[in-house]
Protein backbone atom coordinates (compact mmCIF):
# COMPACT_ATOMS: atom_id res chain seq x y z
CA UNK A 1 0.00 0.00 0.00
CA UNK A 2 1.68 3.28 -0.88
CA UNK A 3 2.04 5.48 1.85
CA UNK A 4 -0.34 8.42 1.21
CA UNK A 5 -3.20 5.95 0.39
CA UNK A 6 -2.40 4.09 4.18
CA UNK A 7 -2.38 7.79 5.73
CA UNK A 8 -5.52 9.18 3.91
CA UNK A 9 -7.38 5.52 5.24
CA UNK A 10 -6.30 5.93 8.27
CA UNK A 11 -7.84 9.77 8.40
CA UNK A 12 -10.87 7.87 7.25
CA UNK A 13 -11.50 5.46 9.43
CA UNK A 14 -10.85 7.69 12.34
CA UNK A 15 -13.43 10.56 11.60
CA UNK A 16 -15.54 8.76 9.23
CA UNK A 17 -19.16 8.05 10.67
CA UNK A 18 -18.56 4.82 12.27
CA UNK A 19 -20.79 1.52 12.92
CA UNK A 20 -18.54 0.15 15.97
CA UNK A 21 -14.85 0.80 16.68
CA UNK A 22 -13.73 -1.41 19.35
CA UNK A 23 -9.90 -1.63 19.22
CA UNK A 24 -9.63 -1.94 15.28
CA UNK A 25 -7.27 0.83 14.75
CA UNK A 26 -3.96 -0.83 13.82
CA UNK A 27 -0.69 1.22 13.14
CA UNK A 28 -0.52 1.33 9.45
CA UNK A 29 2.71 -0.63 7.61
CA UNK A 30 3.56 -2.09 10.85
CA UNK A 31 4.77 -5.32 12.12
CA UNK A 32 2.59 -5.87 15.47
CA UNK A 33 4.22 -8.76 16.26
CA UNK A 34 7.31 -7.34 16.97
CA UNK A 35 8.18 -5.55 20.32
CA UNK A 36 7.09 -1.87 19.84
CA UNK A 37 9.70 0.95 20.51
CA UNK A 38 7.32 3.71 20.37
CA UNK A 39 7.13 5.42 24.07
CA UNK A 40 3.05 5.80 23.31
CA UNK A 41 2.86 2.08 23.30
CA UNK A 42 3.80 -0.42 25.84
CA UNK A 43 4.33 -4.42 25.76
CA UNK A 44 4.51 -6.95 28.51
CA UNK A 45 8.39 -6.43 28.68
CA UNK A 46 7.58 -3.75 31.38
CA UNK A 47 5.95 -4.18 34.51
CA UNK A 48 1.88 -4.44 34.36
CA UNK A 49 0.38 -1.78 36.62
CA UNK A 50 -1.76 -3.42 38.86
CA UNK A 51 -5.02 -4.33 38.99
CA UNK A 52 -4.75 -6.03 36.19
CA UNK A 53 -6.98 -5.91 33.76
CA UNK A 54 -8.60 -9.15 32.03
CA UNK A 55 -5.93 -9.09 29.28
CA UNK A 56 -2.99 -8.73 31.84
CA UNK A 57 -3.92 -11.62 33.83
CA UNK A 58 -4.24 -13.90 30.50
CA UNK A 59 -0.88 -12.55 29.02
CA UNK A 60 0.56 -13.59 32.54
CA UNK A 61 -0.75 -17.61 32.61
CA UNK A 62 0.83 -17.80 28.88
CA UNK A 63 4.02 -16.24 30.02
CA UNK A 64 4.02 -18.53 33.12
CA UNK A 65 2.75 -21.78 30.61
CA UNK A 66 -0.20 -21.83 32.75
CA UNK A 67 -2.42 -21.39 29.86
CA UNK A 68 -1.35 -22.44 26.12
CA UNK A 69 -3.13 -20.71 23.28
CA UNK A 70 -3.80 -23.23 20.07
CA UNK A 71 -3.49 -21.70 16.88
CA UNK A 72 -6.54 -22.38 14.13
CA UNK A 73 -5.83 -22.79 10.76
CA UNK A 74 -8.88 -20.29 9.55
CA UNK A 75 -9.55 -18.37 12.40
CA UNK A 76 -6.00 -18.13 13.93
CA UNK A 77 -6.04 -17.83 17.87
CA UNK A 78 -9.59 -16.25 18.16
CA UNK A 79 -11.31 -19.60 19.43
CA UNK A 80 -8.97 -20.42 21.67
CA UNK A 81 -8.60 -16.67 23.36
CA UNK A 82 -12.46 -16.61 23.60
CA UNK A 83 -12.07 -19.86 25.75
CA UNK A 84 -9.04 -18.73 27.64
CA UNK A 85 -11.28 -15.63 28.69
CA UNK A 86 -14.48 -17.04 28.79
CA UNK A 87 -16.39 -14.80 26.49
CA UNK A 88 -19.17 -16.95 24.28
CA UNK A 89 -19.27 -17.44 21.27
CA UNK A 90 -23.08 -17.20 21.02
CA UNK A 91 -22.37 -13.48 21.60
CA UNK A 92 -20.81 -13.30 18.18
CA UNK A 93 -22.15 -9.91 16.32
CA UNK A 94 -21.32 -9.43 12.83
CA UNK A 95 -21.06 -5.53 11.93
CA UNK A 96 -19.96 -5.42 8.20
CA UNK A 97 -19.43 -1.66 7.66
CA UNK A 98 -16.35 -0.05 6.63
CA UNK A 99 -14.72 0.91 9.71
CA UNK A 100 -11.60 -0.76 11.07
CA UNK A 101 -8.02 -0.02 10.00
CA UNK A 102 -8.47 -3.33 7.95
CA UNK A 103 -10.87 -1.85 5.65
CA UNK A 104 -9.85 -4.10 2.41
CA UNK A 105 -11.05 -7.56 4.70
CA UNK A 106 -14.47 -5.85 6.10
CA UNK A 107 -17.24 -5.85 3.55
CA UNK A 108 -20.75 -6.86 3.50
CA UNK A 109 -19.63 -10.30 2.38
CA UNK A 110 -17.24 -10.00 4.73
CA UNK A 111 -18.04 -8.81 8.26
CA UNK A 112 -16.54 -8.36 11.04
CA UNK A 113 -16.75 -10.08 14.44
CA UNK A 114 -17.11 -8.69 17.74
CA UNK A 115 -17.74 -11.26 20.62
CA UNK A 116 -17.91 -9.92 24.37
CA UNK A 117 -18.30 -10.54 28.15
CA UNK A 118 -18.90 -8.64 31.29
CA UNK A 119 -15.82 -7.24 30.65
CA UNK A 120 -13.20 -8.09 27.59
CA UNK A 121 -14.17 -7.29 24.04
CA UNK A 122 -12.99 -9.40 20.84
CA UNK A 123 -12.76 -7.81 17.38
CA UNK A 124 -12.14 -10.90 13.97
CA UNK A 125 -11.72 -9.94 10.87
CA UNK A 126 -11.34 -12.61 8.35
CA UNK A 127 -7.82 -13.19 6.97
CA UNK A 128 -6.98 -10.18 9.28
CA UNK A 129 -3.38 -9.22 10.57
CA UNK A 130 -4.45 -9.41 13.99
CA UNK A 131 -7.31 -9.81 16.95
CA UNK A 132 -8.28 -6.63 18.14
CA UNK A 133 -9.58 -6.97 22.10
CA UNK A 134 -11.24 -4.07 24.67
CA UNK A 135 -10.77 -4.93 28.01
CA UNK A 136 -12.14 -2.96 30.98
CA UNK A 137 -9.76 -1.99 33.41
CA UNK A 138 -11.17 -2.64 37.65
CA UNK A 139 -9.46 0.44 38.11
CA UNK A 140 -11.62 2.40 35.70
CA UNK A 141 -10.99 3.18 31.78
CA UNK A 142 -10.28 0.74 28.96
CA UNK A 143 -7.38 -0.45 27.72
CA UNK A 144 -7.33 -1.43 23.64
CA UNK A 145 -5.05 -4.44 22.47
CA UNK A 146 -3.90 -5.89 19.39
CA UNK A 147 -3.08 -10.05 18.86
CA UNK A 148 -0.77 -10.96 15.79
CA UNK A 149 -2.78 -13.54 13.83
CA UNK A 150 0.46 -15.60 13.49
CA UNK A 151 1.68 -19.28 14.94
CA UNK A 152 3.80 -18.68 18.11
CA UNK A 153 4.79 -20.90 20.95
CA UNK A 154 3.85 -17.75 23.30
CA UNK A 155 1.08 -15.05 21.55
CA UNK A 156 1.40 -11.84 22.98
CA UNK A 157 -1.15 -9.03 23.38
CA UNK A 158 0.46 -5.67 22.35
CA UNK A 159 -1.14 -2.74 24.29
CA UNK A 160 -2.29 0.09 21.84
CA UNK A 161 -2.58 3.68 23.35
CA UNK A 162 -2.05 6.06 20.39
CA UNK A 163 -3.63 5.01 16.98
CA UNK A 164 -6.58 3.75 18.72
CA UNK A 165 -7.50 6.63 21.15
CA UNK A 166 -8.11 8.78 18.34
CA UNK A 167 -11.28 7.21 18.46
CA UNK A 168 -11.98 5.89 21.49
CA UNK A 169 -11.22 8.87 23.52
CA UNK A 170 -13.59 11.32 21.73
CA UNK A 171 -15.51 13.70 24.36
CA UNK A 172 -18.27 13.48 21.80
CA UNK A 173 -18.39 9.75 21.84
CA UNK A 174 -16.82 8.23 25.20
CA UNK A 175 -16.73 11.39 27.19
CA UNK A 176 -13.02 12.09 26.39
CA UNK A 177 -12.40 9.10 28.85
CA UNK A 178 -10.88 5.44 26.70
CA UNK A 179 -14.07 3.73 25.98
CA UNK A 180 -16.33 1.46 23.88
CA UNK A 181 -17.83 3.11 20.74
CA UNK A 182 -21.02 1.13 19.17
CA UNK A 183 -22.70 3.09 16.35
CA UNK A 184 -25.69 2.81 13.83
CA UNK A 185 -24.98 3.82 10.06
CA UNK A 186 -26.60 3.80 6.52
CA UNK A 187 -23.17 2.16 4.15
CA UNK A 188 -23.06 1.58 0.30
CA UNK A 189 -23.01 -1.79 -1.19
CA UNK A 190 -18.91 -2.03 -0.77
CA UNK A 191 -19.49 -1.51 3.37
CA UNK A 192 -18.21 2.45 3.13
CA UNK A 193 -20.43 4.21 5.67
CA UNK A 194 -22.78 7.06 4.29
CA UNK A 195 -24.00 8.60 7.02
CA UNK A 196 -25.67 8.35 10.48
CA UNK A 197 -28.65 6.40 11.40
CA UNK A 198 -28.64 7.60 14.56
CA UNK A 199 -26.64 10.54 16.26
CA UNK A 200 -23.52 9.38 18.38
CA UNK A 201 -23.72 6.21 20.12
CA UNK A 202 -26.86 3.63 20.09
CA UNK A 203 -28.11 2.42 23.24
CA UNK A 204 -31.54 1.03 24.91
CA UNK A 205 -32.61 4.40 23.91
CA UNK A 206 -32.25 4.40 20.35
CA UNK A 207 -35.36 3.51 18.69
CA UNK A 208 -35.70 -0.04 17.37
CA UNK A 209 -35.82 1.14 13.63
CA UNK A 210 -32.31 3.10 14.26
CA UNK A 211 -30.61 0.17 15.16
CA UNK A 212 -27.87 -1.91 13.74
CA UNK A 213 -27.67 -0.19 10.86
CA UNK A 214 -23.87 -1.53 9.29
CA UNK A 215 -24.42 -4.64 11.44
CA UNK A 216 -26.09 -7.89 9.91
CA UNK A 217 -28.79 -9.28 12.80
CA UNK A 218 -30.17 -12.38 12.90
CA UNK A 219 -33.89 -13.44 15.27
CA UNK A 220 -37.30 -12.72 15.30
CA UNK A 221 -36.81 -9.29 14.25
CA UNK A 222 -37.77 -8.22 10.78
CA UNK A 223 -41.52 -7.67 11.84
CA UNK A 224 -40.69 -4.34 14.16
CA UNK A 225 -38.27 -3.17 11.84
CA UNK A 226 -34.66 -1.90 12.40
CA UNK A 227 -31.91 -0.68 10.05
CA UNK A 228 -29.78 -4.28 9.97
CA UNK A 229 -28.88 -6.63 7.24
CA UNK A 230 -29.41 -3.81 4.30
CA UNK A 231 -26.98 -1.68 2.47
CA UNK A 232 -27.13 1.34 -0.04
CA UNK A 233 -27.24 0.62 -3.94
CA UNK A 234 -25.53 3.99 -4.35
CA UNK A 235 -21.48 4.10 -3.67
CA UNK A 236 -20.57 6.62 -1.10
CA UNK A 237 -18.97 9.25 -3.01
CA UNK A 238 -22.52 9.36 -5.31
CA UNK A 239 -24.62 11.13 -2.73
CA UNK A 240 -24.68 14.60 -2.43
CA UNK A 241 -27.12 15.26 0.31
CA UNK A 242 -26.26 12.77 2.95
CA UNK A 243 -28.25 13.87 5.68
CA UNK A 244 -31.33 14.46 3.36
CA UNK A 245 -30.22 10.90 1.85
CA UNK A 246 -30.37 8.69 5.30
CA UNK A 247 -33.85 10.35 6.00
CA UNK A 248 -35.45 9.48 3.13
CA UNK A 249 -33.72 6.06 2.89
CA UNK A 250 -36.21 2.81 2.75
CA UNK A 251 -34.54 0.29 5.31
CA UNK A 252 -37.43 -2.55 4.71
CA UNK A 253 -35.91 -2.26 0.80
CA UNK A 254 -33.19 -5.20 -0.47
CA UNK A 255 -33.10 -6.13 3.68
CA UNK A 256 -32.90 -9.90 4.02
CA UNK A 257 -33.70 -11.71 7.33
CA UNK A 258 -31.34 -14.14 7.04
CA UNK A 259 -28.20 -12.96 5.87
CA UNK A 260 -26.18 -15.95 6.46
CA UNK A 261 -25.50 -17.59 2.99
CA UNK A 262 -27.45 -14.55 1.25
CA UNK A 263 -24.86 -12.46 2.07
CA UNK A 264 -21.65 -14.16 3.81
CA UNK A 265 -20.01 -17.36 4.29
CA UNK A 266 -21.79 -18.51 7.43
CA UNK A 267 -18.53 -21.62 7.11
CA UNK A 268 -15.83 -18.54 7.77
CA UNK A 269 -16.97 -17.68 11.18
CA UNK A 270 -17.86 -19.49 14.53
CA UNK A 271 -21.18 -19.26 14.18
CA UNK A 272 -23.53 -17.93 11.13
CA UNK A 273 -25.50 -15.82 13.47
CA UNK A 274 -25.29 -12.42 14.67
CA UNK A 275 -27.57 -12.65 17.82
CA UNK A 276 -30.56 -10.08 18.42
CA UNK A 277 -30.29 -10.20 22.01
CA UNK A 278 -26.90 -10.46 22.27
CA UNK A 279 -26.55 -7.40 20.25
CA UNK A 280 -29.12 -5.79 22.66
CA UNK A 281 -27.19 -6.69 25.51
CA UNK A 282 -24.38 -4.77 24.01
CA UNK A 283 -25.74 -1.49 23.07
CA UNK A 284 -26.65 -1.29 27.13
CA UNK A 285 -23.57 -2.93 28.54
CA UNK A 286 -20.55 -0.79 26.32
CA UNK A 287 -22.60 2.65 27.67
CA UNK A 288 -22.93 1.85 31.27
CA UNK A 289 -18.88 0.31 30.94
CA UNK A 290 -17.89 3.91 29.80
CA UNK A 291 -20.25 6.04 32.33
CA UNK A 292 -18.55 3.70 34.98
CA UNK A 293 -14.87 4.41 33.40
CA UNK A 294 -16.48 8.34 33.69
CA UNK A 295 -17.07 7.94 37.21
CA UNK A 296 -13.76 6.67 37.74
CA UNK A 297 -12.31 9.48 36.42
CA UNK A 298 -14.86 12.04 38.34
CA UNK A 299 -13.28 10.11 41.64
CA UNK A 300 -9.14 10.28 40.53
CA UNK A 301 -9.47 13.90 39.80
CA UNK A 302 -11.10 14.68 43.06
CA UNK A 303 -8.56 12.59 45.20
CA UNK A 304 -5.90 13.51 43.34
CA UNK A 305 -6.63 17.52 43.02
CA UNK A 306 -7.68 17.55 47.45
CA UNK A 307 -4.53 15.38 48.41
CA UNK A 308 -2.04 17.66 46.12
CA UNK A 309 -3.68 20.51 48.19
CA UNK A 310 -3.41 19.03 52.04
CA UNK A 311 0.36 18.08 51.16
CA UNK A 312 -0.75 14.65 51.83
CA UNK A 313 -1.26 12.58 48.65
CA UNK A 314 -3.31 9.40 49.05
CA UNK A 315 -5.07 10.57 52.11
CA UNK A 316 -8.69 10.19 53.02
CA UNK A 317 -11.06 12.28 51.09
CA UNK A 318 -14.84 13.16 52.56
CA UNK A 319 -17.00 14.10 50.24
CA UNK A 320 -18.07 17.18 52.09
CA UNK A 321 -14.59 18.76 52.08
CA UNK A 322 -14.91 18.82 48.12
CA UNK A 323 -15.23 22.23 46.10
CA UNK A 324 -18.52 23.19 44.49
CA UNK A 325 -16.51 22.32 41.14
CA UNK A 326 -15.30 19.00 42.17
CA UNK A 327 -18.55 17.84 43.84
CA UNK A 328 -20.75 18.97 40.37
CA UNK A 329 -18.35 16.67 38.44
CA UNK A 330 -19.25 14.02 40.86
CA UNK A 331 -22.90 14.15 41.19
CA UNK A 332 -22.69 14.30 37.36
CA UNK A 333 -20.76 11.21 37.17
CA UNK A 334 -23.05 9.69 39.48
CA UNK A 335 -26.99 10.54 38.22
CA UNK A 336 -25.70 9.53 34.65
CA UNK A 337 -24.18 6.41 35.98
CA UNK A 338 -27.44 5.31 38.12
CA UNK A 339 -30.22 6.63 35.66
CA UNK A 340 -28.22 3.86 32.47
CA UNK A 341 -27.84 1.40 35.28
CA UNK A 342 -31.53 1.61 35.84
CA UNK A 343 -32.44 2.04 32.45
CA UNK A 344 -34.07 5.55 32.49
CA UNK A 345 -35.60 6.08 28.74
CA UNK A 346 -35.09 2.63 27.56
CA UNK A 347 -37.50 2.07 24.65
CA UNK A 348 -39.77 -0.71 24.73
CA UNK A 349 -39.18 -3.46 21.94
CA UNK A 350 -42.45 -3.61 19.38
CA UNK A 351 -42.25 -7.01 19.36
CA UNK A 352 -40.81 -10.02 21.81
CA UNK A 353 -37.20 -9.88 21.37
CA UNK A 354 -35.82 -13.72 20.37
CA UNK A 355 -32.50 -14.35 19.55
CA UNK A 356 -31.14 -17.98 17.61
CA UNK A 357 -28.91 -19.16 19.30
CA UNK A 358 -28.38 -19.80 23.30
CA UNK A 359 -26.96 -16.64 24.28
CA UNK A 360 -29.96 -15.35 26.27
CA UNK A 361 -30.27 -19.05 28.39
CA UNK A 362 -26.34 -18.78 28.95
CA UNK A 363 -26.27 -15.27 29.53
CA UNK A 364 -29.04 -15.79 32.41
CA UNK A 365 -27.55 -19.15 33.90
CA UNK A 366 -24.45 -17.05 35.38
CA UNK A 367 -26.78 -15.47 37.95
CA UNK A 368 -26.19 -14.22 41.26
CA UNK A 369 -29.67 -15.21 42.50
CA UNK A 370 -31.07 -14.16 45.67
CA UNK A 371 -32.66 -16.93 48.37
CA UNK A 372 -36.27 -16.56 45.77
CA UNK A 373 -33.68 -17.22 42.94
CA UNK A 374 -34.22 -13.76 41.47
CA UNK A 375 -31.02 -12.41 39.32
CA UNK A 376 -30.36 -9.30 37.60
CA UNK A 377 -29.45 -11.05 34.61
CA UNK A 378 -33.06 -12.83 34.02
CA UNK A 379 -34.07 -11.64 30.77
CA UNK A 380 -37.69 -10.00 29.80
CA UNK A 381 -37.24 -8.98 26.14
CA UNK A 382 -41.02 -8.25 25.78
CA UNK A 383 -41.66 -5.51 27.67
CA UNK A 384 -38.02 -4.55 28.15
CA UNK A 385 -34.83 -5.88 28.34
CA UNK A 386 -34.64 -7.13 31.49
CA UNK A 387 -36.98 -8.47 33.89
CA UNK A 388 -35.36 -6.44 36.68
CA UNK A 389 -34.39 -3.37 35.23
CA UNK A 390 -30.94 -2.48 37.33
CA UNK A 391 -27.65 -3.18 35.09
CA UNK A 392 -26.07 -6.47 36.51
CA UNK A 393 -23.05 -4.99 35.57
CA UNK A 394 -22.74 -3.75 39.05
CA UNK A 395 -21.19 -7.21 39.80
CA UNK A 396 -18.60 -6.54 37.15
CA UNK A 397 -15.00 -5.61 38.55
CA UNK A 398 -14.75 -1.82 37.22
CA UNK A 399 -18.03 -1.13 39.31
CA UNK A 400 -16.53 -2.88 42.49
CA UNK A 401 -13.56 -1.03 41.75
CA UNK A 402 -15.39 2.26 42.54
CA UNK A 403 -13.87 4.32 44.68
CA UNK A 404 -16.10 5.17 47.76
CA UNK A 405 -15.99 8.72 47.02
CA UNK A 406 -18.44 7.99 43.85
CA UNK A 407 -20.07 4.44 44.91
CA UNK A 408 -21.55 5.76 48.06
CA UNK A 409 -23.36 8.29 46.19
CA UNK A 410 -24.37 5.29 43.56
CA UNK A 411 -25.81 3.18 46.42
CA UNK A 412 -27.13 6.24 47.89
CA UNK A 413 -28.98 7.64 45.31
CA UNK A 414 -30.05 3.90 44.30
CA UNK A 415 -31.56 3.76 47.68
CA UNK A 416 -33.74 6.68 47.05
CA UNK A 417 -35.15 5.74 43.74
CA UNK A 418 -35.58 2.12 44.86
CA UNK A 419 -37.10 3.40 47.93
CA UNK A 420 -39.35 5.48 46.21
CA UNK A 421 -37.55 8.71 48.01
CA UNK A 422 -37.42 9.57 44.50
CA UNK A 423 -40.26 9.62 43.05
CA UNK A 424 -39.25 11.80 39.76
CA UNK A 425 -40.55 11.18 36.43
CA UNK A 426 -37.13 9.63 35.21
CA UNK A 427 -37.63 6.74 37.18
CA UNK A 428 -41.89 6.65 36.18
CA UNK A 429 -41.04 2.87 34.47
CA UNK A 430 -40.22 1.37 37.73
CA UNK A 431 -43.70 0.29 39.74
CA UNK A 432 -43.66 -0.59 43.21
CA UNK A 433 -43.04 -4.07 42.60
CA UNK A 434 -39.93 -3.71 40.57
CA UNK A 435 -38.38 -1.54 43.07
CA UNK A 436 -39.13 -3.63 45.59
CA UNK A 437 -37.71 -6.57 44.04
CA UNK A 438 -34.19 -5.08 42.95
CA UNK A 439 -33.93 -3.80 46.18
CA UNK A 440 -34.43 -7.13 47.60
CA UNK A 441 -31.57 -8.34 44.89
CA UNK A 442 -29.28 -6.21 45.78
CA UNK A 443 -29.57 -6.46 49.79
CA UNK A 444 -28.79 -10.33 49.24
CA UNK A 445 -26.28 -10.43 46.73
CA UNK A 446 -24.69 -6.67 47.10
CA UNK A 447 -22.87 -7.48 50.27
CA UNK A 448 -21.41 -3.97 50.02
CA UNK A 449 -24.96 -2.50 49.22
CA UNK A 450 -26.81 -4.22 52.07
CA UNK A 451 -23.94 -3.35 54.72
Amino acid sequence: MHAPLAASRILWACTALVAVTLSTELRAQTDVSAPSTSPSSASYDEAPQAPLDPIERLQARIDSGAVTLAFDSITGWLPSVLGALAVPVESQGLVFSRTSLQTDRVAPWAPRAVYFNDDVYIGYVRDGGVMEVAAVRPDGGTEFYTLAQQHTERPRFQRETTTCLMCHEARSMTGGIPGLIVRSVLTDRLGYPIGEVTEGQATERTPFERRWGGWYVSGEAASMGHSANVFSPDLRHEVSDVQRYVADFDFARGRTDDPAGERFEPSAYLSPHSDLVALTVLLHQSRVHNLISLAHEAADEALRLVSLQAGDPGGPVEYESLSPYLRGRIEGAVAALVDAMLFVGEVAPPAPLRGPTAFAADFQRRGPWDSQGRSLRELDLERRTFRYPLSFLIYSEAFDGLPALVKNPVYQRLRAVLEAADGGEAYAHLDADDRRAILEILVETKPDFGG
